[in-house]
């Protein structure tokens, strides 16, 4: 069907199936049916992500990039859950699928999907300087971060130790953000309007779900 479609229709296709599914599975969340929706949540981000990557330029560096920031987001996470490196003291819970060593596989390709989605962002405002749009970009991280923490446990995807999420768990992430980014930026070309919607969908989302659930 993909091939079918032109640039223009995939990306409208694409933008209108990320929020039909999202807005699907905010109401989903608070209803009755709130374990078939949170269940769903890996197969969502693994679907948002490839809509994502086949609406952006798709070159080798590109792919390479994606690879090395879905490997290296995995392993620091297993340090994480299983030596308490890094982020704090943390443990996954079911709704995020299969795991390796503890961490849902789903993980690193969300790691993928918030590079791709602030990068992107941050290369359309700072377009040549490669310093502010990794800065931008690891900062919006930490302020999606602190939206999606707040439901993070209620959601049963991953929760702290102690109360509240310690400081060092941003401090890293937005270590390990400017690190990925870095990676990232090394490609050149960048798509803005999907990776946009997807990532105003996910502020939307996270945001609303911290207020109402």
């Amino acid at each position: 069907m993909l091939k079918l479609l032109d640039e223009k229709e995939l990306r409208n296709f694409s933008i209108f199936i990320v929020w039909l599914i999202n807005i699907s599975g905010f109401f989903g969340i608070l209803s009755d049916q709130k374990d078939f929706f949170l269940s769903s949540s890996p197969y969502v981000l693994t679907l948002t992500l490839f809509l994502l990557v086949i609406n952006n330029s798709i070159e080798k560096r590109f792919l390479i990039s994606l690879f090395f920031i879905f490997l290296l987001g995995l392993i620091v996470e297993i340090l994480g859950v299983n030596y308490s490196l890094f982020f704090g003291e943390y443990q996954y819970g079911d709704n995020l699928g299969i795991k390796i060593f503890d961490v849902p596989i789903v993980i690193g390709f969300n790691w993928v999907l918030l590079i791709i989605l602030t990068g992107n962002f941050a290369h359309k405002i700072f377009p040549k300087s490669i310093i502010p749009k990794v800065l931008i970009g690891s900062a919006m991280m930490i302020f999606l971060d602190l939206l999606i923490e707040i439901s993070a446990p209620k959601l049963d995807y991953w929760e702290f130790t102690i109360h509240p999420v310690p400081f060092s768990n941003y401090l890293w992430w937005f270590i390990f953000s400017v690190l990925f980014h870095l990676i990232y930026q090394s490609n050149t070309n960048k798509e803005f309007i999907v990776s946009t919607n997807i990532l105003v969908v996910h502020f939307l989302f996270f945001g609303m779900l911290a207020v109402f659930l």
